[in-house]
């Protein structure tokens, strides 16, 4: 819906990648939400720090309780996008430049104003070229300015559709800490950030949990409802789920198969259940041996038997990929050539390259990142190649795939949400900042820029599944199972929203005891 009264002024916006939400046996929830108590979250590894530089990227354990302390211009109810920090969305004539007007009397956890000035340092900041920080779904933003104390201008290279999806996002790039406590102290602020958000940071005790309290001063007066919430560090998964079922955590993200079976069928929890874009991903370093061979990337693409790991791994919770962004996607594209499971063809190209075709996995040190490493390892053993297991750390990860120092290494292909160059970008375009799989993003590239500046959907979706295809095609990573998001509650956990790309968000759930 538009209005001409000073450019095209957005009220209300549709999030046209389709997500879908089944929430299974929930117990009603009251008509009026109780205040106080402590909610406890069960996470699966350590957090990576606060500090947007430092930590050059916050994983889905450290971006739960980052939203919880620090807040986006705008935010994803469901599938609207509504106002945060930011009010109003005001897109310039030309489609050059968009105007956010920002909530006036909000202040930052120390006591100093949030405005126009935190926003423009906000963005500088992590936009800045030697930041550090992969900001390529932001690559079309040539600066932030100050309009005057309580609104900023977004100044665009050339017109965007996605730019008001982007601000929306609870990612690293959005989550505006306090200018103040960063530039005084940015190494406290990697231990304790400091935020607008409904809870207050009071602790990190590492390898154990997080603690926050509830912001008296929160500009929303009638939330949070919650007095505390806890994120305890239990990276077992029987242990976590054993702490959900007893009721010493009180929610936490479950993502292994054999607890989620089981917790449908017991009537004293209930399960959350959310599928969007989101896939499982493990990447290929395009910069190394022997995956700098696109027949090598094929190979292992071909080899692994996804039908065979969703039957008996994930215990038929979730699909096998056909396409990039999944079938629950509205931008799905159905009538790809999509490389897949195909144990002749893998042999081929084994037997094409002509030599030993021999790798190493680097997956994460947890029973799910040991158990998917052996099956993988059978996967190429069948089509005649050699994988080695590395494991790390999983709070560790993420900084071997920025790094590079991988040949193939697991990661999350993430449902960003929202409009799809969003995740493309992030994921595949080498505009701002190297994409962790060091390939060549030509192709993409351009079809992205067409795509934004695109206002015909039809037409835009074909560019993204010309980026699909070129993403089979080339075998720049390996996505053959979809992400289908789970979390195990106790009954008196009520309000649980959305879990898009796997957030667990506090800020209006409540307990009902």
């Amino acid at each position: 819906m538009t209005s001409r009264a000073s450019g095209r002024r957005i009220a209300a916006a549709t999030i046209t990648l389709a997500v879908s939400i089944l929430a299974l046996a929930p117990a009603a929830a009251s008509a009026e939400p109780k205040r106080g108590g402590t909610l406890t979250i069960g996470t699966e590894a350590e957090f990576n720090g606060f500090n947007h530089r430092k930590a050059r990227i916050f994983n889905q354990n450290t971006s739960t309780p980052a939203s919880a302390v620090m807040e986006t211009l705008f935010a994803y109810e469901g599938q609207n996008i509504v106002p945060r920090l930011g009010l109003e969305f005001t897109e310039a004539p030309d489609r050059l430049s968009a105007v956010v007007t920002l909530r006036q009397g909000v202040k930052f956890h120390d006591g100093t104003p949030f405005n126009a000035d935190a926003v423009v340092h906000h963005y500088n900041w992590v936009l800045a070229p030697d930041s550090g920080i992969n900001s390529s779904m932001m690559s079309s933003i040539e600066k932030v300015e100050k309009v005057d104390d309580h609104s900023v201008r977004f100044v665009l290279k050339s017109p965007w559709t996605a730019l008001r999806s982007v601000l929306a996002l609870e990612h690293l790039l959005n989550f505006i800490g306090s200018p103040t406590a960063i530039q005084n102290d940015p190494e406290g602020f990697h231990r304790k950030p400091v935020g607008t958000g409904p809870f207050v940071f009071k602790e990190w005790r590492a390898g154990d949990s997080v603690t926050m309290e509830r912001n008296p001063q929160y500009w929303d007066s009638s939330l949070p409802y919650l007095d505390r919430v806890i994120y305890r560090v239990l990276p077992d998964g029987n242990t976590r789920y054993q702490s959900i079922k007893s009721g010493e955590v009180d929610i936490g993200r479950m993502d292994v198969a054999t607890h989620v079976v089981d917790a449908k069928k017991q009537s004293g929890l209930v399960v959350h259940e959310y599928e969007g874009s989101g896939g499982f991903m493990w990447n290929f370093n395009h910069s190394k041996p022997p995956f700098d061979d696109a027949r090598a990337r094929a190979a292992v693409v071909h080899a692994f038997n996804a039908p065979a790991m969703v039957e008996t791994y994930f215990l038929g919770t979730t699909t096998v990929s056909t396409d990039l962004l999944g079938a629950r996607s509205s931008w799905h594209c159905p009538n790809l050539s999509w490389r897949g499971y195909d144990l002749e063809k893998a042999k081929g190209l084994v037997k094409e390259i002509g030599k030993p075709l021999e790798f190493q996995l680097t997956t994460t040190n947890t029973p799910a990142g040991r158990r998917q490493g052996t099956m993988i390892q059978q996967f190429m053993e069948q089509a005649g190649m050699k994988m080695e297991i590395r494991l790390v750390e999983q709070s560790q990860n993420v900084r071997v795939g920025l790094s590079g120092d991988y040949e193939m290494d697991v990661w999350r292909f993430s449902d960003i949400g929202g409009d799809p160059d969003l995740v493309l970008s992030y994921y595949f375009s080498n505009k701002a900042g190297k994409a962790v799989m060091r390939h060549d993003a030509t192709k993409i590239d351009a079809l992205l820029d067409q795509a934004r500046v695109e206002t015909d959907e039809k037409k835009r979706h074909q560019m993204y599944c010309d980026v699909a295809q070129i993403f089979s095609d080339e075998a720049i990573a390996l996505i053959p199972i979809r992400t289908t998001y789970f979390a195990i509650a106790q009954p008196y956990v009520k309000d649980v929203p959305q879990l898009q790309n796997s957030l667990i968000r506090p800020r209006s759930m409540w307990l009902d005891k």
